[in-house]
């Protein structure tokens, strides 16, 4: 039976906020590391009260989407419901990836869970950027989570072997180390260049993998748009009251 530790929590005015973490782990760690940070917290109890379910378990989000299997959808919504039950007000979930589901979370959840693929868009719009690339897993990509909510932005998206590239590169992050990063980094930062020549006046960072290799500050000439952080804003945002947001 799990714990259901809600009248146990003392609550102030701010949202617990629950993470749906574990898509995957380091990128789970940089989440919260980069909210804790930019948390305008003076001392200990002024940051968040966030629970994290880090479940690495979760079956692989491109192998679900491709093969249709509902696996990945069912063990995000576990996870969820776990979040719910523990007390979590608000919803986090750092995997672009697996936003290709949430419509049918969102319907079996309780709380609100914040659209990470909506809000990038958001801050894409209020930069006044007409064409922006795509830098994703070929699982985000084929669900078609950017291309949904792109409305009046041009998404420009790499052609096939560059997003081969981009997906083999993503999936070696998590065991790459020394020479091999580097050369994974070469090969993002050499795809986000072939998207500027394509017109790209920004470049989406699709995957909360890539920010762990390339930022703002190893490209030039183009916005990044960092989804990590996007969703640090976000939470920043609907957790605190707005009196102090």
């Amino acid at each position: 039976m799990r714990p259901n530790l809600r009248r146990g929590f003392l609550v102030g005015e701010e949202k617990v906020v629950g993470v749906i973490g574990g898509m995957g782990p380091e990128a789970t760690v940089r989440f919260y590391q980069r909210l804790t940070s930019r948390t305008p917290a003076g001392k200990d109890q002024e940051h968040l009260h966030v629970i994290i379910d880090s479940n690495s378990k979760i079956p692989d989000r491109t192998a679900s989407i491709v093969g249709g299997t509902s696996a990945t959808l069912d063990a995000i919504v576990e996870s969820a419901r776990l979040l719910e039950e523990m007390g979590a007000q608000l919803l986090a979930m750092p995997c672009n990836s697996a936003h290709y589901y949430y419509r049918e979370i969102t319907s079996r959840i309780g709380v609100p869970l914040i659209n990470m693929i909506e809000e990038v868009f958001s801050a894409v719009k209020r930069m006044g950027l007409g064409r922006v690339g795509l830098l994703a897993t070929t699982g985000t990509v084929i669900s078609g989570v950017y291309s949904e909510v792109a409305e009046s932005v041009g998404l420009l998206l790499p052609d096939e072997n560059d997003q081969e590239r981009v997906h083999n590169a993503i999936y070696s992050i998590k065991g790459a180390a020394g020479e091999q990063l580097m050369e994974i980094k070469r090969d993002l930062l050499s795809v986000a260049e072939e998207l500027r020549g394509e017109g790209a006046e920004g470049v989406i960072l699709g995957c909360t993998e890539i920010p762990l290799l390339i930022g703002q500050e190893d490209i030039e000439n183009l916005h990044v748009f960092d989804s990590t952080e996007i969703l640090v804003d976000a939470v920043l945002r609907e957790a605190f009251p707005a009196s102090t947001a």
